[in-house]
């Protein structure tokens, strides 16, 4: 059993507490990344999104951030966070 304290002072007593940020499951840009990836033979993993290297590479000239990182940086790909990881592995590479 989980108590959630809010800052109106009520408790709430639960046996699950679930969250949801508010981002889709599909990858942004969807159509575009279809497109490019079909005709250039880029890869994608079956969620749509690119697979990347861990330079966050999809093609010798074609690097991802932020939500298309989400695979090889995980969820914090969307965020500022992942904006500096992002840029760090593309600077080092």
């Amino acid at each position: 059993k989980l108590s959630l304290g809010l800052s109106t002072g009520e408790v709430i007593d639960a046996e699950q507490i679930y969250l949801a940020t508010g981002l889709g499951q599909r990858p942004p840009g969807e159509a575009l990344i279809e497109k490019l990836a079909k005709s250039a033979g880029l890869p994608l993993a079956p969620c749509g999104y690119p697979v990347v290297d861990s330079s966050l590479r999809w093609h010798p000239r074609i690097y991802v951030s932020g939500g298309l990182a989400e695979l090889e940086l995980g969820p914090s790909a969307r965020n500022i966070a992942g904006a500096r990881l992002a840029s760090e592995r593309i600077v080092a590479s």
